[in-house]
C-alpha cells in the first residue's frame, strides 16, 4: 500500500492538475510488478467464493437493420466462482431475458414473448465467435468474469505490467480463449478500474470500466469491495450495456440456475435451439472408395 500511496503522490506531481497535454508515460515510475498486482488482487477477492447482487441494467445499440433500441430492467447477477455466471432482467417482477454460462454450457433465454419462449443453447466447448454472437457477446462466454474485474487472476500466464497511455492506471495483458485481455489497475486503490479484451490479431473487441465499487457482505469476514457500476462497450459502436449492482453479497445461489435443462422446464420454453447443430458448419463430403 505504501508503494501504491508513493506513485500516486509522484504521478499527480508529474501530471499536475494544470497539465492538459499528453502524458509521457516512459517518464513515470515503473508500476508495481504483475506479481504484487496479481498477489494483492486475487487476495482482496478470495473470499468471493459466490456473489449475488440485484442489478439494473440499461443498453443501448441498434439492431441489424440500423435501427436504434434503447432497453432497461431490472434482475440479478449470481456468480459461483471461478466459472459460473447468471445474469436475469425483466420488469415488475417478470423476467424477460435470463444469460448463464458453466464449464459445461453457455445459454440465453428469451422470454419476452409468452407465445414463443425461446432458448438458445450451446457446449462450451465448441463455443466459436459466430455462436457468441447470436448471444450478444463480444467475447468468450467463460471470460465475462475477468471482463468484470472480480476474477482471479493466473500469475503464471500473466504478462509484465505497463502504463496505460493516458498514464491514469497500470495492469498487464493475460491471454484468453480468442486473445487476450488487459487488466487495469487505479494507482490510487490498487482495485480494477478497467479490463479490455483483445482478439488475436491484437485488436480491441469490449471494453469494461468499472467504478462507483461498493462492499459486498461477506458471512464471518470484512466486506470486499465490487465494482457498483459495471460499463461495456464495444469499438466502432455508440452503444453499450450498463449493469449497476446494489445489496452485493456473498450467498448460497442455487444450482438451478446454472442448469438450462431445468431452467427450460421452469420457463415453459417453446422452442430451443441447439447452437452446434444450428450454426457449425457441415463436413465436407466424402466420396465413397472405389
Amino acid at each position: 500500500m505504501i508503494r501504491y500511496a508513493l506513485l500516486t503522490v509522484t504521478a499527480i506531481a508529474m501530471f499536475g492538475c494544470k497539465n492538459t497535454g499528453k502524458i509521457d508515460v516512459s517518464k513515470l515510475p515503473a508500476p508495481p510488478s504483475t506479481q504484487e498486482l496479481a498477489e494483492a488482487h486475487n487476495q482482496r477477492i478470495a473470499p468471493l467464493e459466490t456473489l449475488w447482487a440485484r442489478v439494473s441494467v440499461r443498453a443501448k445499440g441498434t439492431y441489424d437493420n440500423g435501427d436504434p433500441f434503447e432497453e432497461q430492467g431490472e434482475g440479478h447477477l449470481q456468480i459461483l466462482m471461478p466459472d459460473r455466471v447468471s445474469l436475469s432482467i425483466g420488469k415488475l417482477g417478470e423476467t424477460y431475458f435470463v444469460f448463464g454460462a458453466s464449464p459445461e454450457q453457455y445459454w440465453s433465454f428469451n422470454l419476452a414473448d409468452s407465445d414463443r419462449k425461446l432458448l438458445l443453447v450451446g457446449d462450451m466447448s465448441k463455443v466459436t465467435r459466430v455462436k457468441a454472437a447470436a448471444l450478444g457477446l463480444p467475447v468468450h462466454p467463460a471470460e465475462l468474469i475477468a471482463l468484470s474485474g472480480v476474477a482471479p487472476v493466473e500469475l503464471s500466464r500473466a504478462g509484465g505490467t505497463q502504463w496505460r497511455s493516458d498514464g491514469k492506471a497500470y495492469g498487464f495483458q493475460s491471454p484468453t480463449q480468442w486473445g487476450s485481455i488487459v487488466t487495469w489497475f487505479d494507482p490510487s486503490t490498487g482495485l480494477v478500474s478497467q479490463t479490455q479484451a483483445f482478439d488475436e490479431f491484437g485488436e480491441l473487441i469490449a471494453s469494461a470500466e468499472l467504478t462507483r465499487y461498493k462492499d459486498a457482505a461477506v458471512s464471518g469476514a470484512l466486506p470486499v469491495q465490487v465494482p457498483g457500476k459495471i460499463e461495456i462497450t464495444t469499438p466502432n459502436d455508440e452503444g453499450f450495456i450498463r449493469i449497476e449492482l446494489s445489496g452485493p453479497e456473498t450467498r448460497e445461489i442455487r444450482g438451478i440456475v446454472f442448469q438450462p435443462d431445468r431452467l427450460q422446464r421452469n420457463y415453459r420454453v417453446d422452442e430451443v435451439i441447439d447452437l452446434d447443430e444450428a450454426l457449425d458448419e457441415p463436413a465436407p463430403a466424402t466420396e465413397p472408395a472405389p
